[in-house]
């Protein structure tokens, strides 16, 4: 593919530019925000319907999983990694920070390295991940370790989280978002 390129295609909605149902939706995923609407939306918002959908999605998958936050970030630095989403990683990495993900974890991630796992659920939580990204599926033994440690309700949700960050970092790698500030 030698017609790549790396000129930027990224840019800031400014809400004076959109149309009103536009408006609404920014100003909707703005609100628990205080106003800041994050990069995938600046995209996302060009198309209302998908951007509320993904907002919906997204407030499940970030809040309301049956996994621990601790747990849901690491899903969400190892999807990152995987894509080489720049700015989902690192806005996660500072989320991940503050549920008590370890440093040396968020680093070898960063690196592209299986951490060093202290914890057996976040050991779990990366291999399940890693297994669905490097082999397109998951290992019996992996799935039903997953199932007896968390539940089928919850590995269905770590499932839809791992899908919808992908789809956020698709969406930052095609628009070439850069890493936040």
């Amino acid at each position: 593919m030698d017609d790549i390129t790396r000129s930027p295609r990224y840019r800031e909605l400014d809400p004076a530019e959109l149309d009103a149902e536009q408006r609404r939706i920014f100003e909707e995923i703005g609100r628990p925000r205080a106003g800041a609407v994050p990069a995938p939306f600046h995209l996302y918002v060009e198309s209302p319907e998908l951007a509320q959908s993904a907002q919906a999605v997204g407030a499940f998958c970030r809040y309301r999983t049956g996994l621990p936050p601790r747990l849901s970030e690491l899903a969400i630095l190892t999807t990152a990694a995987y894509w080489g989403a720049a700015y989902e990683f690192g806005v996660h990495a500072r989320e991940a920070r503050k549920a008590g993900v370890p440093e040396p974890e968020i680093a070898a991630l960063a690196e592209g390295r299986r951490p060093d796992f202290d914890d057996e659920d976040a050991a779990l939580v990366h291999d399940f991940a890693s297994a669905i990204y490097q082999h397109k599926d998951v290992p019996d033994a992996l799935f039903a370790e997953a199932v007896t440690r968390f539940g089928r309700r919850t590995v269905i949700e770590l499932t839809g989280l791992l899908g919808y960050y992908s789809m956020l970092a698709i969406a930052l790698r095609v628009f070439r978002v850069p890493p936040p500030a």
